[in-house]
């Protein structure tokens, strides 16, 4: 069986998935599995992707290809992380690339002996990037989970964590990966930390619209008390100024 599981879902992908595939051929660790979902794209991802099927082979990595209808990217990641054998998941998107020794680093972090096997996520730092250039590197403390997200491709989620308390919920349309964390966090799950950049996120994604952001990220956070109900509201009403004075600064 693999260490590492690692799973990408994709729809119409072709123009970037050889950076997300390349970081993975480059990786200083290698015994991880590779998932892709594909949505049926209607582009060549696909014949992109078999490109590098007998590279990954020849270094000893499985990769299993799923193409079929779904409901969405959180329901792609959802098929993936059932399918997975490793003891470690992680989920990177095809518009995103792990660092070069991304895999080795998390392995070892959470190969520890002080990190609980069966109940952890290990994070690390994403690099943020915007049209081509470097536009943040998240770095987040301990108290994180309660004032702001970090994106999944920088959490890698042992499996028996999905297995206990469940994968992304549907429900949830741009932030399931919060709203994930959150839950974890909520039913004691340990956050084990790793001091390092180990993905790049390329803004321009489902959650890069401010207004459907905040709207979810503000009812997480309500959702698991770390903000009360007259701060929710207030916040929703904000939401709500902001969005009309939006639609007529459009209109003009």
């Amino acid at each position: 069986m693999p260490k590492i599981s690692i799973i990408t879902p994709t729809y119409n992908s072709e123009r970037t998935i050889d950076g997300t595939i390349n970081a993975l051929l480059n990786q200083s660790f290698n015994d991880f599995e590779y998932i892709i979902i594909d949505g049926v794209s209607k582009d060549n991802t696909i014949i992109e992707i078999e490109k590098y099927i007998s590279l990954f082979k020849a270094k000893g990595i499985s990769v299993t290809i799923i193409n079929e209808p779904d409901k969405g990217v959180y329901d792609a990641m959802n098929k993936g992380i059932s399918l997975a054998k490793g003891d470690l998941i992680g989920i990177t998107n095809s518009d995103d690339w792990y660092e070069n020794n991304a895999l080795e680093l998390v392995w070892n972090r959470y190969s520890e002996s002080n990190v609980d096997k069966d109940n952890s996520m290990v994070y690390g730092i994403e690099r943020v990037w915007k049209d081509d250039k470097i536009f943040n590197v998240q770095r987040r403390g301990a108290s994180f989970i309660s004032e702001s997200v970090l994106p999944h491709s920088a959490f890698f989620v042992a499996k028996k964590v999905y297995e206990r308390y469940g994968a992304f919920d549907l429900n949830v349309k741009i932030l399931a990966d919060y709203d994930f964390i959150c839950r974890c966090v909520s039913k004691g799950v340990k956050l084990v930390e790793l001091d390092v950049v180990v993905s790049n996120f390329r803004l321009g994604g489902i959650s890069s619209s401010y207004f459907d952001f905040y709207s979810d990220f503000y009812k997480i956070k309500h959702k698991y008390g770390f903000i009360s109900d007259k701060k929710y509201k207030e916040l929703k009403f904000v939401l709500k100024i902001k969005g009309l004075i939006n639609k007529v600064i459009k209109r003009w």
